[in-house]
């Protein structure tokens, strides 16, 4: 084929027989073609991709499991005999034998399911209440000074401090230290809501969907918490996590919600605070490894999934 000047080209006399024209098409101009985009769905894809979830999420199965079925209905120290305490885990006692001659095994679990619904119960009332006022704190402009004094008043007073008043003046049953918890444990999680909606409350969509008609509430729904939803999360996969350290911190203390010397019932912090009162674990390594891996495992398996999630839920990531 021969080079052709281009330059030279005369386009005016250019053989019409060489072109075919197909006409316009206004209809598919105006169009983008893109791969349809669902926000649910693409989270979901995420979130199924990922091994660090799908093995998390089989570890936290398994746990919910076991704590549910183990040992259901049977007590954490059934009988004291000592001359059985203090053995090493072997096929007929998985986890050893605790102090009093007890199958660490069930003891194990039962003091998972008690600090499990501890941890939950601790978990939906900070949750509810964090995103609640967080919400109309960040939104509202008028109740931010409000807000801010109740802040103010109840950190004044150091907070482990102020849950143990609360739980000397009434009693040490779970309901009165959930309650406790629960008067302070909504801030942090508040004062982040506010801040993240403060940022984004003027924001050209939301003062759109004022003009538009939207009331406060649904512009807080539809609009901004899609958008802080993954720093939520983030900040929620803490919130066990912290509930079972708080379970272990009052145990040591005496102010656990597991009576001191009640043989039928444990938690997690009972069993490490009782552990930590003797001195047997340093000849017993597994008295105090076997409780300590259970507490920091699904610690580290409720952060990892949190991270996940989080990550899975921010749209900047979908594309």
């Amino acid at each position: 084929m021969k080079n052709i000047d281009i330059k030279n080209i005369d386009i005016n006399n250019l053989d019409s027989r060489l072109f075919e024209v197909v006409g316009d098409d206004l209809q598919s101009a105006e169009q983008i073609y893109t791969k349809p985009y669902k926000y649910w769905n693409t989270v979901l894809k995420k979130i199924l991709k990922s091994y660090t979830f799908m093995i998390c999420a089989s570890i936290l199965l398994i746990f919910i499991i076991m704590t549910c079925t183990v040992a259901l209905g049977e007590k954490a120290v059934p009988e004291i005999n000592t001359s059985n305490a203090n053995k090493l885990p072997s096929w007929e006692h998985w986890f050893g034998t605790g102090s009093k001659g007890e199958d660490l095994w069930n003891k194990v679990w039962i003091g998972s399911r008690s600090t499990m619904i501890f941890a939950l119960l601790v978990f939906s009332i900070q949750a509810a209440l964090g995103i609640l006022i967080g919400s109309i704190w960040g939104f509202y402009r008028k109740v931010d000074l409000l807000f801010l004094e109740i802040v103010r008043f109840l950190t004044a007073i150091p907070t482990l401090i102020f849950w143990l008043v609360i739980i000397f003046i009434f009693d040490k049953g779970m309901a009165t230290i959930v309650f406790a918890i629960s008067i302070t444990s909504w801030i942090g999680l508040a004062s982040l809501i506010r801040i993240q909606i403060i940022l984004t409350r003027n924001s050209e969509y939301n003062t759109a969907s004022k003009v538009l008609g939207s009331n406060g509430p649904r512009i807080i729904r539809k609009n901004i918490m899609p958008k802080i939803l993954p720093i939520i999360i983030q900040t929620c996969a803490f919130v066990i996590p912290e509930a079972i350290a708080i379970d272990s911190t009052l145990a040591y203390l005496g102010f656990g919600f597991i009576p001191q010397n009640n043989n039928s019932v444990a938690s997690l912090g009972s069993i490490l605070n009782e552990t930590l009162e003797g001195t047997a674990w340093q000849s017993y390594p597994h008295l105090l490894i076997i409780p300590l891996m259970i507490v920091g495992g699904i610690s580290l398996v409720f952060y990892l999934i949190g991270k996940v999630l989080a990550d899975s839920l921010d749209p900047k990531t979908h594309r």
